[in-house]
């Protein structure tokens, strides 16, 4: 059995000698601290990228690097994109983004053939930019908030580089496209400014929205827009910085994929933070987020690293992303706007009572294909609009206001969405998770499918979500499913082989990793279930109503393992229904339910309403357009409102 053990002593040592994955190489050493200088650290990712195989429809980046290099490209790849395009392919705009990296940067290079580079310009030429210009395109998604943007800015830069040419879709010239795509980007900027974001902290769609940004940073003409794409930049750097645990960033997620969750491996952020951060591994050849930043002017803030690597005290961030639909009056947005419909669409509320007709006029008058869920939830409201069973929020793809927990120290981090619309369908939102390292995180959840492609599906998203609610370093966990639900159980991701040592005591499994201890406690029995290459990751409780508990600790609290086991198993837990006592050995008594608050040693904790950022680092109310963050002796301004 291989394991991957994180701790103190010779980690690298032991990362390089036993790999958890067989994809991974000699680049992808896992630093428990940051090595070289960024300068490097990209010299290094440049040389992993064009050494490495290619697979995936995201090849068209790695011929970044290779121009870069001053490789020879493979025009194959480059042609094999612009037909992906033309196919109307979901994710065309993201190839589009890297033609029009490559456009920008190496237009001139003779690596690039005069026949190609044609190609490449009139597909841009040719591109349809948004829903408002003609042509029925198929499946493209232009609604999501990643997608949004990349779209947005696709349409600027393709504007700028041909002004006076009218394009061929619409017949406007390109400066015409500069105005549309302004207009959109600024108000998609303003909503992220303002209200953070839908995909909260996603640790793959970070990165769709880093290459946007890198893009307008990096060649948009319009000053103010290339200072606030680098000011949004910083601040999702900064959110990175506050939620990884030594290069994995261990968060809850407001989008995620069972291979991205399962330990830290494939993470989408995990090339970025490596590069930027000097922890994580590359796993990647084709990264969209880590292929702009090496070949980018943006440097991140050096107090904004130093936070991210700065593991010398444990500490406490709460922070508050996205937007209720139903409070859009009191910050100036309106139910009858198709502008502001974007932006609810970004939230992915799209059948919520209030914009419903809104979304179906806008959707009837461009003739956009959303996806199955869109269309049964469409007519599953206007047949029932009437009856008091219609809920408010039937969208499993909803991701408005959430509340997050995140607590880290040296030895684990934990996470969680607080209270978020418990009970109600889900899709990909990951409600919570425990990080000790690159392969030992742990996180429960209701299944939405028997395996790993759907969303939600066996171990990413959740057929019906949770209520969850953390307190520092512990967690409760509420599952209610219906007795007659294609799957009534809820279970737990548990890597036995990645962990150092496993107990299990009474209703617990203990885990320790390092000098990380962490306890998991199920209401009702369960078991282990192997998978196909028999290894035991998954604990399976076969009952449709149960309460969960983490909780973490560390040998500098209670000096060794088996200490913590006894401590937590000599305390009580009392689950009465969906009502749970437990006296947490570090916190005291922790009182919480499906329907009560969270109380901890008899006060009420709040779940709702947080600042945009709390944490020992920044205090930044929501809705405000200025993020002071203070390390040390350091400040570092972020201010949305200055032009610089």
């Amino acid at each position: 059995m291989i394991f991957c053990f994180i701790s103190l002593v010779s980690l690298p040592e032991q990362i390089s000698a036993q790999k958890a994955d067989p994809e991974v190489n000699e680049y992808d050493t896992y630093w428990f601290h940051p090595k070289k200088s960024y300068e490097e650290r990209c010299s290094l990712y440049l040389d992993y990228c064009v050494t490495s195989p290619i697979k995936g429809w995201q090849v068209i980046f790695n011929q970044i690097p290779r121009l870069e290099l001053g490789r020879e490209v493979e025009e194959d790849v480059i042609r094999n994109a612009v037909d992906f395009i033309y196919d109307n392919r979901d994710c065309s705009d993201f190839t589009l983004a890297a033609l029009i990296r490559i456009l920008y940067l190496y237009h001139g290079s003779p690596l690039l053939s005069r026949e190609l580079v044609n190609d490449i310009e009139n597909c841009l030429l040719d591109f349809k930019y948004w829903i408002d210009e003609p042509r029925d395109v198929g499946i493209r998604c232009y609604h999501s908030e990643n997608h949004q943007i990349i779209f947005h800015s696709d349409e600027l830069l393709a504007g700028q580089l041909f002004k006076e040419v009218t394009f061929n879709n619409d017949g406007k010239k390109g400066i015409d496209h500069m105005a549309h795509a302004t207009n959109l980007i600024d108000r998609w900027m303003d909503f992220r400014v303002r209200f953070g974001w839908s995909e909260w902290l996603s640790n793959n769609y970070y990165e769709a929205h880093l290459l946007a940004l890198l893009n307008l940073y990096d060649f948009a003409e319009d000053s103010t827009i290339r200072s606030r794409a680098g000011k949004l930049i910083d601040v999702l750097m900064f959110e990175m910085s506050l939620h990884n645990y030594y290069g994995v960033f261990g968060s809850t997620h407001g989008r995620a994929y069972a291979r991205n969750i399962k330990g830290g491996w494939h993470e989408g952020t995990s090339p970025i933070m490596k590069l930027v951060f000097g922890m994580g591994v590359f796993n990647s050849i084709s990264n969209m987020g880590a292929v702009a930043l090496v070949t980018s002017s943006y440097r991140c803030p050096s107090i904004i690293e130093d936070i991210a690597s700065d593991y010398s005290r444990p500490i406490r961030c709460r922070q508050r992303h996205s937007m209720n639909i139903e409070d859009a009056p009191k910050y100036g947005l309106s139910y009858t706007s198709e502008e502001d419909c974007y932006f609810y669409w970004s939230i992915a509320d799209f059948t919520n009572p209030r914009i419903i007709d809104l979304t179906v006029e806008i959707t009837n008058k461009y003739g956009i294909i959303h996806d199955d869920h869109y269309d049964n939830h469409i007519e599953k409201y206007y047949n029932n609009r009437d009856e008091e069973t219609v809920l408010p929020d039937i969208d499993p793809h909803a991701r408005p206001e959430v509340n997050i927990e995140t607590y880290r120290t040296a030895d684990w981090l934990l996470s969680c969405a607080q209270d978020f619309r418990k009970g109600k369908p889900g899709y990909q939102q990951h409600i919570w998770q425990a990080t000790m390292g690159i392969d030992a995180v742990v996180y429960t959840n209701h299944p939405g499918s028997d395996n790993e492609r759907t969303r939600p599906n066996y171990w990413a998203g959740n057929g019906l979500m949770p209520r969850a609610a953390q307190y520092k370093n512990t967690l409760i966990c509420v599952y209610h499913i219906p007795p007659d639900d294609p799957f009534p159980f809820s279970h737990a991701y548990f890597p036995r082989r990645a962990f150092d040592e496993v107990v299990e005591k009474d209703h617990w499994i203990f885990g320790r990793k390092g000098d990380g201890y962490i306890g998991i406690y199920s209401q009702h029995p369960g078991q282990w279930v192997p998978d196909d290459a028999g290894h035991k990751n998954e604990f399976k409780v076969p009952n449709p109503d149960n309460i969960w508990i983490c909780e973490m600790g560390s040998k500098k609290e209670w000096n060794d393992f088996l200490g913590f086991v006894d401590a937590v198993t000599s305390h009580y837990v009392k689950c009465n229904d969906l009502r749970i006592r437990y006296h947490s050995p570090s916190q005291g008594e922790i009182r919480f339910g499906w329907s009560e608050p969270l109380q901890v040693q008899g006060e009420n904790i709040s779940l709702r309403e947080y600042k945009r950022f709390d944490n020992p680092y920044c205090q930044s109310d929501f809705n405000l357009s200025e993020i002071l963050i203070k390390y040390k002796d350091r400040e570092y301004l972020i201010d949305f409102n200055s032009k610089k």
